[in-house]
């Protein structure tokens, strides 16, 4: 029977960085984004909530997953953001996903349950002064926080306004809007999501009074959870998938995912 040599002490050392590089990778924070371009607020803002975020994922994934998470609401900075920083997985506003999934490689790993529906979909509404319907043909502009594209909004919301011209105009005081419209001081159509329109149509503000739905969309998917391509192994990206899941059923996170407007989380492999 033959001994076994014993390790030199090149062997060694080259053994302990092999090791040591392991486990370093190994607890390397997994990249999380939050890309909403038009939303409110800022990373330093969010960030006590995207801490406890990624601190009950690390929970719910039963320690294996720390996630480092970015919030970024412009959408040239969420850009570069992908592009250089290369997160691992994120949740991206629909349009957004809609737009560059394919140029990013980014897959569905889990539909977001939005509130108020609850359901995985969305909606849009045209807000304008109470009784206002959406013409059927001329140029309309449109008050958005959202950086829409007018052929997303003419193709994807509102598809059956076909001889109307969209223009975007982008404002970032859309309650402003909403007020000068409610109160008769300006004519104009704001677009908001179900969650925006939803609270907006129960404050008890005279001027919300005033408003009306001129139009409303279909129902669109909820914003995706995703991945990217390389950080995560199918398994991972399994192992993700159920934890974002077991968030949504434990109570002592629905306070955090309500702040993010949300309730949970389904595993899909498509928005369909």
């Amino acid at each position: 029977m033959k001994k076994c040599r014993p390790l030199t002490l090149w062997t060694a050392v080259l053994t302990v960085i092999f090791l040591l590089g392991t486990a370093s990778l190994q607890a390397m924070p997994m990249k999380f984004l939050f890309f909403f371009p038009g939303g409110q607020g800022s990373q330093e803002v969010a960030q006590p909530l995207l801490d406890t975020f990624a601190a009950s994922l690390k929970k719910a994934s039963g320690g294996k997953f720390e996630a480092n998470i970015a919030y970024i609401s412009d959408k040239n900075s969420g850009i570069r953001y992908i592009q250089t920083q290369r997160p691992a997985a994120g949740i991206l506003s629909w349009d957004l996903f809609d737009q560059y999934a394919k140029t990013w490689g980014a897959e569905v790993l889990a539909k977001t349950l939005q509130l108020p529906s609850g359901d995985g979909s969305d909606q849009f509404f045209l807000i304008a002064p109470k009784g206002t319907v959406l013409p059927n043909s001329g140029k309309i502009t449109i008050l958005s926080q959202r950086p829409f594209e007018a052929a997303f909004v003419a193709a994807k919301l509102f598809p059956e306004a076909k001889g109307v011209e969209f223009e975007i105009q982008s404002t970032r005081n859309p309650v402003g809007e909403l007020r000068s419209i409610g109160s008769g001081s300006k004519s104009a159509f704001v677009l908001l999501d179900s969650y925006e329109w939803h609270n907006i149509s129960r404050l008890k503000a005279a001027w919300v009074a005033g408003l009306g739905v001129a139009a409303q969309s279909a129902k669109v998917p909820s914003a995706p959870v995703v991945t990217f391509p390389g950080p995560l192994s199918p398994e991972e990206r399994g192992i993700l998938a159920q934890a974002l899941a077991k968030m949504g059923q434990d109570s002592e996170v629905q306070e955090t995912l309500r702040e993010l407007r949300l309730k949970g989380f389904k595993p899909a492999s498509s928005l369909l």
